[in-house]
């Protein structure tokens, strides 16, 4: 199968069926052009209703690559109405008929099944798939494969090392060990003790990497041997044990499911805010504040900024920023204003490869600066106040 090939016939509206069929007999764009309905049944093996079916969809203008494979994507490859629960088969689907608007972007298109599509294109009386339907059934199908997706993503800790930004390492470690009985291996535990940043047990030598390898603006002030990747490898390890639950979804639910999550283990996807710490990082350095707000909640985890991995973190916490935060939830207390504010010690904090957008960016930005415009912010308009003293993991 030429999956070139494969790919260019879906671009062109070819129910993904009857692409894979044209695919195997050999059967291109630009053959399906040229040859009569005929010699498409003879020669190729289709019958007369795939043939006029594949003659008509060559003959429009394609659908560009990427738009098609962010349909598929969002749509989990499967019908955005049945679900799949009718076959795997799909075809990308005009909305508005492409006759009538000639309109290939992505808001006019919805990925069906060929028993939904046949449904769709029919008219009169019978019609039994509106416009309107159609466009409502997209946008909640891809809502819901976007939560799942990020869900997922977040259970596997679907992460990359290099957008890692914190580490509690003691706390991983002492889940490890009680979990495991010990701090498991990873692929790099072997290069990191040779490094003498592990220990003979596998557990972080916070004095041997002060004192000979970091730079001293922070800890980890040195070319670093993908301690981010070690310790995601130990949260891979941590999740296949432990069910982290999704702390959004569980605020949605509401106080009394907050309530219930005491001494859980989460994560959280979503918008922060924080105030960055000054350099140099030193162990009188303050702790720093980490918040999540919205109506009638507060979610803040404190941070120890001696784990903050590298430079470029230390820039980005402070400020707003997207990130998936696996952390322990402490307490849940119902405050005097009816605001839920929940108390959370982080283990890892990275930029999220899947997420749910909740917000438009304009209205993002706008809820941002009535934030400073309220005096949330402190005297110096930064995003949050300052953490005190004190262990972060507390």
């Amino acid at each position: 199968m030429n999956a070139r090939t494969l790919g260019t016939l879906l671009q062109y509206g070819v129910a993904s069926d009857l692409a894979e069929k044209a695919n195997l007999a050999g059967l291109t764009v630009t053959k399906a052009r040229s040859l009569s309905l005929k010699d498409m049944v003879s020669k190729f093996g289709l019958s007369e209703a795939e043939a006029m079916t594949l003659s008509h969809c060559v003959r429009r203008e394609s659908i560009d690559e990427q738009i098609v494979q962010l349909l598929l994507e969002s749509s989990n490859f499967v019908c955005s109405v049945c679900k799949g629960q009718k076959g795997p088969s799909y075809v990308i689907h005009h909305i508005v008929e492409y006759e009538k608007t000639q309109d290939n972007t992505y808001n006019n298109l919805i990925v069906l099944c060929p028993v939904d599509h046949d449904l769709a294109h029919q008219g009169g009386l019978t019609l039994r798939l509106t416009e309107s339907q159609l466009r409502t059934t997209k946008t909640k199908w891809e809502k819901q494969v976007e939560v799942a997706n990020a869900q997922r993503a977040a259970q596997l800790i679907d992460v990359n090392d290099d957008a890692i930004d914190y580490v509690n390492v003691k706390r991983i470690e002492e889940l490890c060990v009680r979990l495991f009985k010990k701090i498991p291996q990873t692929t790099l535990a072997a290069s990191l003790r040779r490094a003498g940043i592990l220990g003979a047990g596998g557990s972080f030598d916070q004095k041997y990497v002060q004192t000979h390898l970091s730079g001293g603006r922070y800890l980890f002030d040195y070319i670093t041997h993908q301690e981010t990747e070690h310790y995601k490898q130990l949260m891979q390890k941590i999740a296949t044990v432990t069910n982290f639950i999704d702390l959004d979804e569980t605020a949605n639910a509401g106080h009394s499911a907050l309530k219930a999550s005491e001494g859980r283990y989460a994560f959280f996807i979503g918008g922060v805010c924080a105030k960055g710490p000054d350099l140099p990082i030193t162990a009188s350095t303050p702790t720093i504040l980490l918040h999540y707000s919205r109506k009638h909640l507060r979610i803040e985890w404190i941070l120890d900024p001696i784990f903050m991995m590298s430079m470029s973190a230390i820039t980005r916490i402070g400020g707003k920023n997207r990130y998936i935060i696996y952390c322990l939830v402490r307490t849940v207390e119902l405050q005097a204003d009816k605001v839920t504010l929940v108390r959370a010690s982080p283990l890892l904090i990275a930029q999220p490869n899947k997420w749910v957008h909740k917000t438009p960016a304009i209205a993002y930005e706008r809820e941002y600066a009535e934030y400073i415009d309220d005096d949330f912010a402190d005297d110096d308009a930064d995003d949050a106040e300052p953490g005190g003293a004190g262990d972060a993991a507390q």
